[in-house]
């Protein structure tokens, strides 16, 4: 894995508790981790919206599609002589 050197400005208030929690070598490693899971989830949550709005879009289409079964389901009901 290429590495890049990046600079960005962190509030001391994070930045101070960091660097005393994580040692020198560790801190990039960790810093790419969380990066690494926050991208994983937001990727993950654009998927889960896309598969909402393409249920959504389907909607209509399923219901379609069941009200011209409807009749076929029911006959075949009707000849076994039970009911669904």
């Amino acid at each position: 894995m290429a590495l890049t050197k990046r600079t960005y400005a962190l509030p001391t208030e994070v930045l101070t508790p960091f660097e005393q929690a994580v040692s020198a070598g560790k801190r990039s490693a960790l810093i790419a981790g969380l990066l690494g899971e926050w991208l994983e989830e937001q990727r993950r949550e654009q998927l889960r919206r896309e598969i909402i709005e393409g249920c959504r879009e389907m909607a209509d289409v399923m219901l379609e599609v069941e009200r011209e079964f409807r009749p076929l389901d029911e006959e075949v009901w009707r000849a076994l002589g039970d009911g669904p």
